[in-house]
């Protein structure tokens, strides 16, 4: 395939230079987001009186589709820390050094309660419920915030190595968790069969559902080493049925599994999955949510959850620190991969960061020592993505351009081929044997 600039605006979707997320919701109207900045005022100053406490631990985002950012603390024992609903953090710790979600981080914290009743704190006007005894974050000292682990070295890749990624070399164990809150009018509408047969398909080998989508986009890099699905019965708590707290829903039913199941089988997996039952739709305005980075997602019982595999490989893909896919200035537009709305595999920029792809020979840093004859031919032959993992994109580095030494604009591309096969069987025809070329921040 010869490559030539008039064929660069074939299909253009655009990733996310915006924040951390997870990966799906708000469906039916996407909302255009522009950098990781909340676009609200911050919370109120909390009360001079709490405590301060230096926190450690390992910084993630969560999007839970209200319009409102979320990041929370895990420090090593797995505990949480919310901060305050649209407290955000500075783009450089107090040595310059850039941070992201994924980092491991040490600073200085305002601790207060949080709720889904509060989520900017306790004041004078709202009350956390008595239930609800988490501390949060509610202001920082951005002069203590410190960077102690980058989220590279945490993820264990190599940023230089084209040839590593987020998701590959993975010790894939997953525990599903079908949640069971009948005792306060919420069923599950799913049972441990069917969901098995959801991710493992129709034997339960992994020859089939998500498994095996898994297998197809991946090229075989990214397996469910380890599968198990439990149907739970957590506490009811007004934090979950009343407020979706998503910290709520994993912390109780992680305490029911534990009991049920035993901390030896619970402590046996890797990864965690949360199936919520289908009346609590009308409080959680997702059909997925997940960690960015983490290890945890959650999942609706419905048609746009987990019965779908582009969902559950979304939100799966954002626990290795992937956002979602725009185009034309819109999240979740970009129907050429799961990470927008698409059923299919991921989009040549994605496959890279996750490690499942590699450029075509001399084709990964095509740049002006590349580019050097001006109107003279240079070609690369590609194979659908479907077909390989190998040398099936190209990576343009425009650095001719006048923007490319500006951070906030300078942009790679990726160039490839999709046809609607195997794991891009359900590509649609607007996008079906098409060359796409998706742009990405050069910073990332």
């Amino acid at each position: 395939m010869r490559i030539r600039a008039t064929c660069l605006l074939l299909a253009l979707a655009v990733l996310s230079s915006a924040g951390l997320v997870d990966m799906v919701g708000g469906q039916d109207t996407p909302t255009p987001k522009g950098s990781g900045k909340p676009l609200r005022s911050p919370p109120p100053p909390p009360d001079p009186n709490l405590p301060t406490f230096t926190l450690t631990g390992e910084i993630k985002y969560v999007d839970t589709h209200d319009g409102h950012r979320t990041y929370t603390f895990y420090d090593a024992e797995g505990n949480v820390t919310p901060l305050a609903r649209d407290l955000a953090l500075s783009d450089v710790d107090n040595k310059t050094v850039p941070i992201s979600a994924g980092d491991v981080l040490q600073l200085e914290c305002v601790v207060g309660r949080v709720c889904s009743s509060c989520p900017s704190g306790e004041n004078a006007t709202c009350t956390c419920p008595s239930e609800e005894q988490i501390q949060g974050c509610l202001s920082t000292n951005q002069a203590t915030v410190s960077q102690v682990v980058p989220a590279w070295q945490v993820a264990q890749m190599d940023p230089n190595n084209p040839n590593e990624g987020t998701a590959i070399n993975k010790n894939y164990r997953l525990l599903v968790l079908i949640l069971d809150y009948t005792a306060c009018g919420f069923a599950p509408s799913l049972d441990v069969d069917t969901v098995t047969q959801l991710y493992m398909g129709p034997n339960g080998d992994g020859n089939g559902g998500v498994a095996e989508k898994f297998k197809q986009c991946s090229y075989g890099k990214f397996n469910i080493s380890y599968f198990q699905v439990a149907v739970i019965k957590p506490v009811c708590s007004t934090a979950v049925t009343g407020g979706c707290s998503w910290w709520a829903i994993s912390s109780a039913a992680d305490a029911a599994a534990k009991a049920q199941l035993g901390l030896p089988f619970f402590s046996n997996f890797t990864y965690y999955t949360y199936v919520v039952p289908p009346g609590l739709q009308s409080v959680c305005p997702w059909a997925g949510l997940a960690l960015v980075p983490g290890k945890q997602t959650w999942l609706q019982s419905t048609g746009y959850g987990v019965l779908r595999w582009a969902t559950i490989m979304q939100e799966t893909i954002h626990n290795f620190g992937l956002w979602h896919s725009w185009k034309n200035g819109w999240e979740y537009e970009d129907y050429s991969t799961a990470m927008g709305r698409g059923d299919s595999c991921p989009n040549a920029a994605e496959l890279s960061r996750l490690g499942w792809a590699t450029a075509a020979a001399q084709g990964g840093e095509i740049n002006t020592g590349v580019l050097t004859a001006p109107g003279a031919y240079v070609t690369w032959t590609l194979p659908a993505t479907y077909i390989t993992g190998d040398n099936n994109y190209l990576r343009v580095i425009p650095n001719w351009l006048p923007t490319y030494g500006n951070n906030s604009l300078a942009k790679h591309l990726y160039i490839a081929l999709r046809v609607p096969k195997a794991g891009d069987a359900g590509m649609g025809s607007t996008y079906s044997n098409r060359v796409h070329v998706h742009e990405v921040n050069a910073t990332m």
